[in-house]
């Protein structure tokens, strides 16, 4: 089955997480990084999910995942989470969710809320079994801008983590400066270059510059701003174009 890559912007949507183990931590911090707004059921967590609960980051329902088709029977939240006796079973509703994660170290509750997020037609991603879901969440490496991400379809985790972690070390930190570079030439142009022909021409060029050498080289910033000044400074299309093609020149 061929899958469909997409980049999704969670900023201010509400995710469920099911689960409060490492793996459920580290869907956790991908969805807080992302701007999510994110909901954990589980009857124990993570000093590191705990602390995030206790700080107002996530809402953390205290409770064993239940069955479908019923209303919540019990809600703790607060200090007492994970206490001995504070464990209940919840039933939630599912509709308020864009994405729900099944993270539990428990097959047949992941199985549950596999099986209850797909009749509600939610996306959801299954940790023990990626290739159940309709989800797979693949490794990432993030530099600033820049996201690279790396699946096998539920195939091999542990291949997409090796060739994450390849990745990681090919695409430096330098590329979170590269990236804000580019931003900035392409804001540049589409706000002083009216001519759409060039600015897609210009703007088709950039990546070949030696932005990368010079960061290595120590002599970024210098060179930016001097380039920016004379950007910044020129009157019209053909002024900006002739500093873009001598700046070229000297690549």
């Amino acid at each position: 089955m061929k899958e469909y890559p997409a980049m999704l912007r969670l900023e201010g949507k509400r995710c469920l997480v099911v689960g409060g183990g490492a793996v459920a931590e580290r869907k956790i911090a991908s969805l807080l990084e992302a701007g999510a707004l994110v909901t954990v059921i589980s009857p124990a967590a993570s000093a590191a999910v705990e602390k995030w609960a206790e700080t107002g980051r996530i809402t953390w329902r205290c409770g064993r995942y239940g069955e479908a088709d019923h209303s919540y029977t019990k809600d703790r939240e607060g200090s007492d989470k994970g206490r001995p006796g504070t464990e209940a079973t919840l039933y939630p509703d599912l509709s308020p969710y864009l994405i729900v994660f099944a993270a539990t170290d428990n097959p047949q509750v992941n199985e549950r809320v596999r099986a209850d997020a797909d009749k509600a037609g939610k996306l959801v991603s299954v940790a023990d079994k990626p290739d159940s879901g309709n989800l797979v969440a693949p490794a990432v490496v993030r530099r600033g801008r820049l996201t690279l991400a790396v699946s096998t379809s539920g195939a091999s985790p542990a291949l997409s983590a090796k060739i994450g972690r390849e990745l990681q070390e090919r695409y430096g930190p330098e590329y979170e400066i590269y990236l804000d570079f580019l931003a900035e030439l392409r804001e540049l142009a589409r706000s002083r270059v009216g001519d759409m022909p060039l600015r897609h021409e210009l703007l088709r060029r950039l990546p070949n510059w030696r932005v990368l050498d010079r960061i290595a080289a120590g002599t970024y910033e210098a060179w930016r701003a001097s380039l920016l000044g004379r950007l910044q400074a020129a009157q019209d299309s053909e002024e900006i174009f002739a500093a873009i093609w001598m700046e070229a020149d000297q690549q």
